[in-house]
This record gives C-alpha cells, sequence and structure tokens, in this order.
C-alpha cells in the first residue's frame, strides 16, 4: 500500500511520526523541520509506507518502571556489595604474593578467607535481589487488585 506524506491538511513528522497541520514548518512534538517537496516525492516514489494513526503523539504507553525507588536502592546495594566482595576476593588471594610471615602458611589462610569472604557475599547478593524482587512482586499484586 503506497500512501503520501501529506494527508489532507497534515504533514506527518517522519522523527516522531506526528501529524501536524500544514500551516506549521517545524513539528511541535520534536521542532524537526518540515520535509521538502522533493523529499516527499523521493519517499512516495520509492514506495515506503507510512502506516497512518489517529493520534501519533504518545500513541503507546510508556512501560512501568520495573523497580520501585526502595526495590531499586536494593538492587543497587546487592549489586555494589557483589562488586566489593569480589574484589576484596581476589585481594585475599594476592595478599600472600606480596607478604610472607615465618611459621604461617598464608596461601592456606587466603583460600580460606577468600572462600569465606566470596560465600558471604553470594549469600548477600543474593538475599538482598530476592527481597527487591518480592517486594516487587507483591507490589505489582496490590496494583492489579
Amino acid at each position: 500500500m503506497k500512501s503520501s506524506n501529506i494527508h489532507g491538511d497534515e504533514w506527518l513528522c517522519r522523527n516522531c511520526n506526528t501529524l501536524v497541520d500544514n500551516s506549521l514548518s517545524q513539528c511541535p512534538q520534536c521542532h524537526a523541520d518540515r520535509p521538502a517537496v522533493e523529499d516527499m516525492e523521493r519517499i512516495e516514489e520509492e514506495g515506503e509506507e507510512v502506516i497512518v494513526r489517529d493520534n501519533y503523539a504518545n500513541a503507546e504507553p510508556l512501560p512501568k518502571a520495573k523497580y520501585t525507588f526502595r526495590e531499586g536502592v536494593l538492587v543497587n546495594a546487592a549489586d555494589i556489595i557483589l562488586i566489593l566482595g569480589l574484589f576484596c576476593t581476589a585481594g585475599v588471594f594476592i595478599a600472600p604474593m606480596v607478604m610472607t610471615i615465618e611459621g604461617i602458611n598464608l596461601m592456606l589462610w587466603a583460600v580460606c578467607i577468600g572462600v569465606a569472604i566470596f560465600a558471604v557475599t553470594m549469600i548477600t547478593w543474593a538475599l538482598l535481589r530476592t527481597v527487591a524482587d518480592i517486594s516487587r512482586m507483591l507490589r505489582e499484586k496490590q496494583e492489579e487488585r
């Protein structure tokens, strides 16, 4: 189906798909300039389709945010704890290469402490993310009612 860029006394903004009155030289939504007559003729010759809607501006509702502020704070805190925990775990494994203490097997202690830090980090990360997801699911369930 071949359609024109000009529809009656309106022209279609190719930037934001808003029907604009012919008396305006710029789109009121995105302030894009009206296309030249040559450009509109070229579009028609190439057979580019234009889908015409009743209301182009904000035709589809914006999706809801996945998390609220409170849930977002939990998710961000979990991610920060994960990054810091992984950094500390790596630091514990590097420390025996830099330090030496006689009579103590530093590598054995580094492995034990590294595993403990990693485990606590992963458990904390998982708990915070789970609490955020449970909060989101409960909120969405209440909004449905």
